[in-house]
């Protein structure tokens, strides 16, 4: 419960709440005007303008309205198909199906496009059962819908403009507020006598950190990107955000290898003196990210000042560091290293934001309209086959719809849409993620009917009853970040309520008791389809993953190598960089495969103590490569270290991942050339540290290949 709480009380952190209460506004004044105006038609308006607000991308302005344009255009297109032929099976269930497929396919464009494309499902599944018996009321509600999007685009272009790089730099600073949490978690590892608990503890603080981080980076690389290539007149900006966000990815690198080495160590690290100066340092740094994240301008003398202050304390924890706590734990002298380049970035940083430091400008490409356009055709012609796993998702979802259609139409399903929205909202590429979202949905839609129910007996006129959605809309938009669950809640009760106003012939308890009832039903089917349609082959796309993250980070250790035995003409042309952020994302998309298996309800009696094992060794091998980076090469008259440790350097790479040059190593060979530690006897301890995850590796491989069937 602790644990649930602190990660709550972090998203609320982040929650742009004005955001929420912009969109909240948008969403909930077609609910007041269809009360005041007396035409229930305007909550289809309601519902258009909010389904717009939750498909706003964010980023520039003109990919904002591009989206929800999009989804305004398609969606009234939909909405005039299901509504026109909800009275006929025979084709109503064709356009289900071939809507939904197509919804399901733009996943492939990207996270923005696939809430776009889930959203029009969902609109054509709800327009279905639209009281629409003629083609002139399903006109009607055509431009209804119609009237929601542009109210919405024309609102957040308009009338509640944002800055374009408002997003970027809110992603940057919450990099850095994780870095921040990041180091507060280590720190809190030597609260008391010696370090806490043992290698499992480690392991559940530090797996959650280096994930939720990664994601973050990689977003708010996405965010600064839109900004650059869309915005010439802030590129300056964006040159600033981008230079920061390396410079967070340089610290997260960092402290990734500053809690490799803490775990590695920590049984022979006891005393209280070392243990209390390693905690305060670290805390001290969390109080630098902190800063970084809260600086809202730098002309601000204050923000400056105080930045200043935390980085002088930072530094002063570093030397008490250095001092007496170096005489209880020599062992500490391999973290100094790591926690100094700390220091140096953020020196780097402050900088860069304060001192009008020049951060290296990024070229700007500005891709039109038009080759955007083909791109994204290109993309989903090359996705047309059931080879693709985005294609046989968008068939699912296609599949799942139409039954769910065809059910609600055949049995006279009450609300039966309700039943298509959920299947259509909670079927994912995953069985294993569609089982979560299954459970999260039910949960929170019955909690939301039962508030709505107990809300709908103190509002008492309809005027009331759409006042109340304005508040109920903010929770909606806030909670889309925290949790999916509390999202439903909200989202429940919103649509209760706005039913309501359309159908206030219904009471509240039962249109709660509709809703609850056809979400379990949705949820049901919706797992049925994940797992009869065309089922993912989890075991084999995780041993795929493996295979990819073992290769990648075979390359980077073996690059690593040769560029600190000056074996590269050109050590500027290596991107070490750029290798270590493919392992990392490579091993975390391993590890996500991972985790679906290991939720996935269907395969309990699967064995993962192997890929467990292997994502261990990566995470280790790319700290210690981190460490290894930041030790200067081989001197250049050392030839024959050089020689050695390129050699060395092949057969780790091969005991990661077998090479058609390299061959097989004996067990002796892992152990560093001794001209290496007579050359530099710093590089000793993180090459040391790499072969010996690198011989776990092969031993894990060697295991496999013999239990395999013959």
């Amino acid at each position: 419960m602790t644990k649930l709480l602190s990660l709550w009380r972090a998203s609320l952190r982040n929650v742009l709440w004005l955001d929420a209460l912009q969109a909240a506004a948008i969403s909930a004044a077609p609910v007041i005007l269809a009360v005041l105006a007396h035409e229930p038609r305007l909550g289809w308006t309601a519902i258009a303008a909010f389904w717009a607000c939750f498909g706003d991308p964010g980023g520039p302005l003109r990919q904002r309205a591009g989206s929800m344009l999009a989804l305004g255009l398609i969606g009234a297109l939909f909405c005039f198909l299901a509504s026109a032929s909800a009275g006929h099976l025979w084709l109503l269930l064709p356009l289900t199906f071939a809507c939904c497929t197509f919804g399901g396919l733009l996943r492939v464009l990207g996270p923005a496009a696939a809430i776009v494309g889930t959203l029009l499902s969902a609109g054509f599944v709800v327009a279905a059962e639209l009281p629409a018996p003629t083609l002139a009321e399903s006109l009607s509600y055509t431009l209804f819908f119609l009237a929601g999007a542009v109210w919405a685009m024309l609102m957040t272009a308009l009338v509640w403009r944002r800055r374009p790089w408002k997003d970027a730099t809110h992603a940057v600073a919450h990099c850095y507020r994780g870095l921040a949490d990041f180091a507060d978690a280590l720190a809190r590892m030597y609260s008391g006598l010696t370090p806490a608990g043992g290698p499992q503890a480690w392991t559940a603080v530090t797996k959650p950190q280096r994930s939720a981080q990664r994601a973050a980076l990689e977003a708010a690389r996405v965010r600064i990107r839109e900004v650059q290539d869309t915005r010439p007149s802030r590129r300056a900006r964006a040159h600033q955000l981008m230079y920061l966000l390396d410079s967070a990815e340089d610290s997260f690198i960092a402290l990734v290898a500053a809690a490799d080495l803490l775990e590695s160590n920590a049984p022979r690290w006891l005393g209280r003196s070392a243990g209390a100066h390693l905690s305060h340092a670290l805390h001290r740094y969390a109080s630098v990210c902190n800063a970084i994240a809260s600086t809202s301008d730098v002309s601000d003398a204050k923000q400056a000042q105080c930045l200043r202050e935390r980085l002088a304390h930072f530094s002063a924890g570093l030397h008490d560091l250095r001092g007496g706590a170096m005489a209880y734990a020599p062992d500490l002298a391999s973290v100094v290293p790591v926690l100094d380049r700390m220091l140096q970035t953020a020196q780097s940083v402050m900088q860069a934001m304060f001192d009008q430091g020049d951060a290296p400008a990024a070229p700007v490409q500005v891709p039109s309209l038009a080759s955007r356009a083909r791109q994204a055709a290109r993309t989903l012609r090359q996705n047309l086959g059931v080879e693709s796993d985005a294609f046989r998702h968008a068939m699912r979802v296609g599949v799942g719809a139409t039954i769910a259609v065809a059910l609600s139409k055949t049995f006279a399903v009450n609300h039966g849409y309700w039943m298509s929205l959920t299947l259509v909202f909670i079927l994912q590429p995953y069985f294993a993620t569609t089982w979560q979202r299954t459970v999260e949905r039910v949960i929170g839609s019955v909690a939301g009917a039962i508030g709505a129910s107990l809300l709908g007996l103190l509002l008492s006129t309809p005027l009331s009853v759409a006042l109340a959605v304005l508040p109920i809309a903010l929770g909606t938009f806030a909670a889309r970040t925290i949790h999916y669950a509390l999202f439903t809640f909200f989202l429940t009760s919103q649509f209760v309520l706005v039913s309501h106003i359309q159908q206030p012939e219904i009471y509240e308890p039962m249109l709660a008791a509709l809703r609850a009832f056809n979400s379990v039903l949705g949820g049901i089917l919706a797992l049925l389809v994940g797992f009869l349609v065309w089922p993912e082959k989890e075991p084999r796309q995780l041993a795929d993953a493996l295979t990819r993250a073992l290769e990648r980070h075979a390359a980077y250790a073996l690059a690593l190598i040769r560029l600190k035995s000056n074996a590269t003409a050109d050590t500027a042309a290596v991107d070490i960089v750029g290798l270590r952020r493919l392992a990392c994302l490579s091993a975390d998309n391993a590890e996500a495969s991972l985790q679906r298996l290991q939720q996935n309800p269907v395969h309990r009696d699967r064995k993962v103590d192997t890929a467990v094992n292997l994502l261990n060794a990566m995470r280790r091998i790319t700290a210690a490569g981190t460490v290894l980076e930041i030790q200067p090469p081989l001197p250049p008259d050392a030839s024959t270290a050089a020689t050695a440790l390129q050699d060395y350097g092949l057969v780790l790479a091969h005991a990661l991942h077998p090479q058609d040059h390299a061959p097989a190593a004996s067990p002796r060979q892992f152990a560093v050339p001794a001209a290496v530690l007579s050359a530099d006897p710093a590089l000793a301890g993180p090459l040391d540290r790499i072969a010996q995850q690198a011989r776990q590796v092969r031993q894990l491989r060697d295991r496999v290949e013999k239990e395999a069937p013959r």
